[in-house]
């Protein structure tokens, strides 16, 4: 199964498509002048911790450094130029969707900066350039070279893809010639893999685009080779301590880096979760293309490690700040979480790569939870306030007073001394009708819903719909004889279908065989529904989550008259009324739910003997992808349910 060319796919709708715009006029400008240190903003650490970068991005100026245009140290985290490479490549997806000139031609100075900033030999990376030139691939336990390498490896096809100009590609595919020089199976080159994962994924990504086998290959090297020797990290830091290059004795997490076993032998999420999700995709990817049975294995029993027991119903996962990382099964706290943006976006993708090989819907339910909901929390809808962490349960005195909660943001700060997921965010929203289609064989999926048209060489197809804020679907097929197959997505109820050809009917799918022409018009419902959780997740017993459609929702204190911890609710009889408003984003759905609120205690008892004590309340919830935007407040996902 493959995917679309983003040149063959274009968003029309509301909701996505405004998404794109918002990212085309304010994001990316904004983003630009942060890396470029041109605004004052609030620069807040990720979490609380004096010894974290803070204050600025200093991203473009590392650049500037190293390629000798200006003088200065480097500053900031040393994977700081991964923010540049994602940036662009935010912005060549965005060229994609429309021409700006403005914006090109921005594009072109910076890449014009990063090649004066590569060194002759093809090393790129600004940290390393700068600070510690005798360490290059030597302190791979935490280095992030190759993490980098591969941010500017997907900016570069996104770029080529767009805009046809192939400086960028050039730049990347010669550092790749000197990681290929200096990594693989021969015994004088290095045998182990980055701390981060990255390059995996970015370099199948590169085969895909250029038909080089090469990087196939080198991307199945570094997923064979990792956790191969577990001592490989303790080996490497010796060795730099007996020539002399390093005093450093860190302590390895071989679990953290999921370097403990060969990955195509683990059989559990464990360790940081951006680092074992882009993992897991990379595998899936390299499964894709060399059929391998034990990656294949790998990835789908640690999916459902993840999607079973780890993920919370945003689609986020995370569940400690200590490692940014998994814990054990059914442990999803809801106010300490991580749920950082990077993971659902890592989520998405890894579901995405899984659906393409298994062509199962369940991967592609969980692709669109995450995207619709955490992912979409990660930013503000000004397009210039980002969210590094994203609870499903805050109080912002607990956030200013409680050092556990120092990771938690009770509104979303300007920029982040770690600011992979601002751009992140830009990369995702852009490109995101890669996801909604793939092909494989004679056969057209249909994965996700939204206005929208596919035009290729083969065949056109027109998706015309107002979803999610209407429930009709209409679709216009043109082209050679092939099989569609639309999924039929758990949300969906009372569904009826008009075609002009032939349909089955599955469980999970609908399959119309199209001759040439086609058309289906789809009408279905999108109820409330009152979800609970596993009874082994103590976290959510006894309480309750609103879902309508892939849409998570959740109580604010504006709007509602009680604060959010009074509020009861009663699945069985919610009364629930949908209503369309222009509160927070021009179109957004928002539910009125019957409840009630318990009153507030007239003593100022800690504790005292059980009373029922509650009055009823009309609750208003919005989708928890807008949580935050209308100042601070305390916001809730799961709420109690109604004592009987």
């Amino acid at each position: 199964m493959r995917e679309f060319s983003l040149k063959e796919i274009k968003m029309q709708d509301d909701f996505w498509r405004g998404y794109q715009k918002l990212v085309a006029k304010e994001t990316i400008p904004y983003q630009y002048q942060v890396l470029n240190d041109e605004i004052e903003v609030d620069v807040q650490a990720e979490r609380q911790d004096n010894n974290l970068p803070a204050g600025k991005s200093h991203a473009l100026a590392n650049l500037r450094i190293a390629a000798g245009q200006e003088n200065g140290e480097h500053f900031g985290w040393f994977f700081q130029d991964s923010d540049v490479y994602k940036w662009l490549e935010s912005l060549a997806y965005s060229l994609l969707n429309q021409s700006d000139a403005a914006l090109e031609k921005l594009a072109d100075e910076v890449i014009d900066l990063i090649a004066e900033a590569q060194e002759a030999d093809g090393y790129l990376n600004t940290f390393f350039q700068l600070t510690r030139p005798n360490l290059k691939y030597r302190q791979l336990y935490f280095s992030h070279e190759l993490y980098c390498a591969g941010h500017l490896i997907e900016a570069a096809i996104a770029y080529d893809l767009a805009t046809g100009k192939t400086k960028l590609l050039a730049i990347a595919e010669k550092f790749v010639e000197h990681i290929a020089a200096h990594f693989g199976a021969e015994s004088q080159k290095i045998q182990g893999a980055d701390g981060h994962q990255e390059i995996e994924l970015a370099l199948v990504r590169l085969y895909e685009h250029t038909g080089n086998q090469d990087y196939l290959d080198l991307a199945d090297f570094f997923i064979e080779v990792r956790g191969k020797d577990p001592d490989f990290y303790a080996k490497e830091i010796a060795e730099n301590i007996e020539l002399g290059l390093s005093t450093e004795t860190p302590l390895v997490n071989l679990e953290y880096l999921q370097a403990y076993t060969q990955p195509k032998y683990q059989t559990q999420a464990k360790g940081h979760a951006v680092r074992m999700l882009y993992m897991a995709s990379g595998m899936a990817k390299i499964a894709q293309h060399t059929a391998d049975k034990h990656l294949l294995a790998a990835c789908e029993i640690i999916w459902q490690d993840i999607a079973e027991t780890k993920m919370y119903i945003t689609g986020g996962v995370g569940s400690t700040v200590q490692g940014e990382a998994f814990t054990s099964s059914y442990d999803l706290p809801n106010e300490t979480m991580y749920c950082e943006t990077c993971t659902a976006i890592a989520l998405a993708n890894f579901s995405f790569e899984m659906f393409k090989l298994t062509r199962r819907h369940q991967y592609l339910e969980t692709m669109e939870r995450a995207l619709y909901n955490c992912v979409l929390a990660g930013a503000a809808i000004d397009g210039k306030h980002f969210f590094y962490v994203n609870p499903l349960s805050i109080n912002p005195d607990h956030c200013a007073e409680n050092p556990d909660l120092g990771h938690v943001k009770p509104q979303r700060p300007d920029w982040l001394g770690c600011a992979c997921c601002p751009p992140n965010f830009a990369r995702t929203v852009a490109s995101v009708q890669h996801y909604f289609y793939t092909r494989a064989e004679e056969t057209l999926y249909v994965n996700l819903f939204g206005a929208s048209q596919i035009v290729t060489a083969d065949f056109q197809l027109q998706q015309k719909t107002e979803f999610p804020y209407d429930n009709q679907i209409s679709l216009t097929y043109q082209g050679i004889p092939q099989k569609i197959i639309l999924r039929k997505p758990s949300w969906w109820q009372n569904l009826e279908v008009k075609t002009t050809g032939k349909y089955r009917e599955f469980a999970e799918y609908l399959e119309f065989q199209a001759a040439n022409k086609l058309e289906i018009q789809l009408t279905f419902s999108q109820p409330v529904k009152a979800m609970i959780a596993n009874p082994l997740l103590q976290q959510a017993i006894n309480q309750t989550a609103i879902q309508r459609g892939p849409f998570v929702y959740c109580l604010e204190e504006p709007g509602n008259e009680f604060s959010v911890e009074l509020c009861h609710l009663q699945p069985e009889n919610l009364a629930a009324e949908v209503f369309e408003t222009a509160d927070i984003l021009p179109r957004t759905l928002n539910i009125k739910v019957q409840g009630t609120a318990s009153k507030r205690w007239q003593e100022k008892l800690l504790y005292q003997e059980y009373f029922k004590s509650e009055t009823a309340a009309v609750w208003h919830l919005i989708p928890y992808h807008l949580w935050g935007n209308r100042g601070l407040t305390k916001m809730k996902v799961w709420l109690p349910l109604q004592s009987s």
